[in-house]
């Protein structure tokens, strides 16, 4: 566990000591948010550890962070006519079944995902096996191989074909075991992609978060990323 005690954070363009006990502590389990916006949004548990100089012991509490999702942008008539089609589906992209439906695009993905299309196979049949027979278990194991293909990514076909189909899926995994109140976690590496995506498209929104989510995130970081520069805070100050 990482003492964060007297560790020095910034929050939106303000710096903080984290030994500050009563902000701490005032900071809720849970934010403030519609139901709704919980189904749309990752939540990680952070640990808060803390010291109290009168009993002479540590503290700890666990606040969730939630982190909401965004969803990419089609950016052409490929990308927006295979997102489409999954919306419909109310599917993540099966890169097998986009190879079936799609055949126009089938030349592209085996000459550029050859190198991981048995992660693409797997992940299929994972895919559909939880789907087909309502197995949660399966449908975690093809969650698990969407973050593996995101550091794959990005690839021609999802440059040109496909779009951002890992954040797609991403999402959709989320939401979809949200919405039966199962509990997942995601790697770090991936926590931190989605927090970054929604800082920036705060940014573009020209809007901030709240105190309570820069003071989770940075606390978020400093446990996950022990050897974390501040670059990634001033990103967003």
């Amino acid at each position: 566990m990482k003492q964060i005690e007297r560790k020095k954070m910034r929050i939106g363009g303000a710096r903080i000591v984290t030994d500050d006990i009563n902000k701490l502590k005032g900071l809720t389990t849970d934010p403030e948010i519609p139901e709704v916006d919980k189904i749309n949004s990752y939540r990680e548990p952070v640990t808060i550890e803390y010291y109290i100089p009168k009993e002479s012991r540590f503290a700890y509490e666990v606040k969730n962070l939630y982190i909401p999702l965004h969803d990419p942008i089609p950016k052409n008539d490929d990308q927006r006519r295979v997102a489409e089609y999954f919306l419909e589906k109310k599917q993540p992209i099966d890169m097998v079944e986009v190879m079936n439906v799609f055949p126009q695009y089938l030349a592209a993905i085996l000459h550029y995902l050859s190198p991981i299309m048995h992660i693409h196979e797997l992940l299929s049949r994972e895919l559909q096996t939880g789907l087909n027979e309502d197995l949660p278990a399966s449908v975690r194991r093809a969650m698990y191989l969407t973050e593996v293909l995101r550091k794959y990514e990005p690839t021609l076909p999802s440059l040109e074909l496909l779009g951002d189909y890992t954040t797609f899926n991403l999402n959709w995994f989320v939401r979809y075991f949200n919405e039966r109140s199962i509990e997942i976690a995601l790697e770090d590496p991936t926590v931190e992609y989605l927090i970054t995506r929604h800082l920036r498209a705060m940014e573009q929104l020209g809007q901030r978060e709240t105190e309570r989510f820069y003071i989770l995130k940075d606390i978020y970081l400093e446990q996950a990323f022990s050897n974390i520069e501040e670059d990634f805070a001033d990103e967003f100050v």
